[in-house]
């Protein structure tokens, strides 16, 4: 079983501290040195405009400073790594956007507004189109959405949530078990959800749903596919045992993928648009993406300890 060295770890956190964001040098010291999960807030704080919403570049390949519910989906993403309290301003304000900015008609949230295409950003994030994109926003980024409103459901109308939750899951069952690569994230990130009911179910589907899409082999690997430890996060990851040896064979493909600075990159890039804007999006990509391995490293034990 490889693992990660104390040398490439030093690396690692050399990078982070050096190059990384503010805000991903907070959750490793969260993560690696007790740091506070304050610090975290604060630094994620900025993140936030007055409606409530993330945006900011807080998702790199979206540069515009206008909120989008894709972007506070990853806002949520690190509130719920933290375990941020329903009580934080930053979580009720949060929530209060996903309320607002609710399409009741169509029982959606538009991923991105018109604004995206004012500012740099990858080329998968045109608004043009966007809802025959995602699929008429029915799972990206509602799924997930729906999730975060399960966890902080303080002053979520009750209705609202016992609504949206019904129609989620019907959509889910009804879908065929192979489906798009995020879409499973985001059914995913919703049965993470601690508080949502018969989870049971949900995770049957997904582990018939992951079956035919995830990557098998490293080879695979190297291409924007989806990797089984973005299924598995954790080995208590109810899907752990169904993947066990593609997780095992992605932990040693992710120490093999880590740089001689000491950063783990995107495995994909913007092509000939926006290239100075896509040279710190990347930067940021690299922060980002060095702290969630090293997190995912540490979780399944693949971080070796001193002496060994």
């Amino acid at each position: 079983m490889k693992k990660l060295t104390r040398s490439a770890f030093q690396r690692a956190k050399d990078f982070i501290m050096d190059q990384g964001r503010t805000l991903d040098q907070r959750r490793f010291e969260f993560h690696f040195e007790d740091g506070p999960a304050d610090a975290v807030l604060a630094a994620l704080t900025p993140y936030q405009n007055d409606d409530g919403g993330f945006g900011h570049s807080l998702e790199p390949d979206i540069r515009t400073p206008f909120s989008s519910a894709i972007v506070t989906t990853v806002g949520f993403q690190i509130l719920r790594e933290i375990r941020a309290p329903a009580s934080h301003g930053l979580v009720r304000k949060g929530i209060q956007y996903f309320i607002a900015t609710y399409e009741v008609s169509q029982q959606v949230w538009p991923i991105i507004p018109p604004e995206v295409d004012d500012a740099p950003h990858a080329p998968w994030w045109n608004y043009e189109n966007s809802a025959e994109t995602f699929g008429q926003f029915l799972v990206n980024p509602r799924a997930e959405i729906v999730g975060y409103l399960h966890e902080f459901s303080d002053g979520v109308p009750t209705q609202l949530l016992k609504t949206l939750t019904a129609a989620v899951l019907e959509h889910l069952y009804s879908l065929p078990d192979e489906m798009e690569m995020h879409d499973s994230l985001c059914f995913v990130r919703l049965a993470e959800t601690e508080t949502l009911p018969n989870t049971d179910k949900v995770w049957a589907k997904l582990a018939r749903a992951a079956a035919p899409g995830v990557a098998r082999n490293a080879e695979q690997l190297t291409d924007y596919v989806l990797k089984p430890l973005w299924l598995v996060p954790s080995p208590e990851s109810p899907l752990a045992a169904g993947l066990k040896d593609e997780v095992e064979m992605n932990l040693d493909f992710e120490i093999e993928q880590q740089g001689e600075d000491g950063s783990w990159s995107p495995n994909f890039s913007w092509g000939d648009q926006y290239p100075e804007a896509w040279r710190t999006a990347k930067r940021e990509w690299q922060s980002r993406f060095t702290v969630d391995t090293l997190k995912t490293l540490k979780d399944f034990g693949r971080i070796a300890q001193k002496g060994e």
